[in-house]
């Protein structure tokens, strides 16, 4: 009789194995077949879906914004010490020290545009851009944004400055024709 029990208990554990048997000989057959064009299509369908989802969680975009500005604020800060200083060292009378204002903005705009438009230009078509190159991307864009100000403030200044130039020597050279028109006046005779 104990037979008997344990011959249907025998029969189930035969059966989930045979069963098992055949599922994982149709899984072997299945991965030598190539998948339909549909199947792969859904596939990248799913993982687009799945990169954009990630693409748009908000520690995405912060990591991208943040990690972006960040370089590009201290690359920014260090290229400018390091141009002041060179401007230091050669001396206000130098090229380098006339101009110091000025690079401390136009390179980082070709610069950052170059880098900018490099990864824009080189991202793959249909593809959604991994996270490194997005923070490049950001960093490159806000570098450039940072030179422009930079560049469009030393320039204000300077045209500023050429505004004070032109009117002081305005006013000087009001007073020089001033005093000779006064010594002339006189009779040319000065002071003795």
């Amino acid at each position: 009789m104990a037979t008997k029990r344990e011959s249907p208990v025998m029969e189930k554990m035969l059966r989930e194995l045979n069963e098992s048997a055949t599922a994982l000989a149709q899984i072997k057959q299945d991965l030598g077949k190539p998948r339909s064009r549909k199947e792969q299509a859904k596939e990248m369908l799913s993982s687009a879906e799945k990169r954009a989802k990630d693409h748009t969680t908000k520690t995405h975009r912060v990591s991208v914004d943040l990690g972006g500005g960040t370089i590009a604020q201290v690359s920014t800060e260090l290229i400018n010490w390091a141009v002041r200083a060179l401007g230091n060292w050669s001396g206000k009378d130098s090229w380098m020290g006339k101009n110091a204002d000025v690079l401390q903005g136009a390179p980082h705009v070709m610069i950052g545009m170059a880098v900018y438009l490099t990864e824009l230009l080189t991202r793959p078509k249909e593809k959604l851009p991994s996270l490194s190159r997005e923070i490049a991307s950001e960093a490159a864009n806000v570098f450039t944004h940072l030179g422009f100000a930079n560049l469009v403030r030393a320039l204000r200044i300077r045209w500023a400055d050429g505004k004070v130039d032109a009117s002081t020597l305005a006013k000087v050279t009001a007073e020089r024709d001033a005093a000779l028109a006064k010594l002339a006046a006189s009779g040319g005779s000065g002071a003795k």
